[in-house]
């Protein structure tokens, strides 16, 4: 356990309390987490989640919290949670808790980097030049192609007051669940917290795709070329997304969804629905409009 007030220094401790690892207003991947808010959406999500028990917020939203949660105050919340997370990093105390090991029946290209504390299952093939870095589970049966990357740290910088960019490091891992295949090219970060971006059981990920930190990707989806996900995206089953479609920040997108070829995603998406265009709509929207323009 660690003490909040002795790795958040430079707050104010209105409620002192212990906390074993990080994560978000809205993670559950275990208990006594600390997390930031600054937005009133981000501190009724850390104010009521049962596994979150310290909270770091700006001092005007100090009075938003109802629960008896130790509590710290700091004008740039995400800036300490960062200089905390960073620290605990550093120094080799954040990182998932799993077991190491290799299945002698797995097909490893002899140029392939592998890294010592990975789980790799039965029948797994992996790719030339492929890099497989710490903290990676690849269940049975999942194909990795050349040049693929799995585990590497995202593009997580935030600006202090003073404009400086500040690096936030990755405690997480990533988790390839059975029968996934990941095709040439392709990035799978590693999630910023001490948890795993996930790929669901049997996904198909085609080429140069790229899959942001702490991204939930459910199961038998399929992401096409050049696809660009961005970090903390959840995305249901059964979806299809089309080439070279973005998916911004920590967007939710629903079971049986399709977002068609180019789109930009910038809302969440429903259940069943389709969607497209810059930025995308419903699908039947674009059209007529696309129609409307071409008279």
């Amino acid at each position: 356990m660690h003490k909040l007030s002795e790795l958040a220094k430079e707050a104010e401790i209105l409620r002192d309390g212990d906390f074993e690892s990080l994560g978000s207003a809205k993670a559950d991947h275990c208990n006594h987490l600390l997390c930031y808010a600054m937005t009133l959406e981000y501190i009724h999500h850390a104010d009521k989640n049962p596994h979150v028990s310290c909270i770091i917020t700006h001092p005007d939203l100090a009075g938003e919290i109802s629960s008896n949660k130790a509590l710290a105050v700091h004008p740039e919340p995400d800036i300490l949670f960062g200089q905390i997370t960073n620290a605990l990093i550093s120094a080799g105390e954040i990182f998932p808790s799993m077991s190491y090991g290799i299945d002698p029946s797995a097909k490893i290209h002899p140029t392939a980097i592998i890294s010592p504390k990975c789980r790799i299952g039965k029948n797994v093939s992996i790719g030339r030049f492929a890099i497989i870095e710490d903290y990676s589970v690849v269940e049975d049966n999942v194909i990795i192609g050349d040049n693929v990357i799995i585990g590497c740290e995202g593009f997580y910088f935030k600006r202090d007051r003073s404009g400086k960019l500040i690096k936030f490091l990755h405690a997480g891992g990533v988790h390839l669940e059975p029968n996934v295949e990941i095709m040439a090219g392709s990035i799978v970060q590693r999630a910023h917290d001490a948890a795993f971006t996930r790929i669901g059981e049997g996904t198909k990920i085609s080429v140069g795709v790229n899959i942001g930190h702490s991204s939930i990707i459910g199961g038998h989806n399929m992401i096409t070329g050049k696809v660009q996900i961005a970090g903390r995206v959840k995305m249901g089953d059964h979806c299809w997304i089309g080439t070279a479609a973005v998916i911004s920040d920590s967007i939710v997108i629903g079971n049986h969804a399709q977002v068609k070829i180019g789109s930009v995603v910038v809302k969440d998406v429903k259940d069943g629905e389709i969607v497209s265009g810059n930025f995308a709509i419903a699908h039947s929207k674009t059209l007529k409009n696309f129609i409307k323009l071409q008279r």
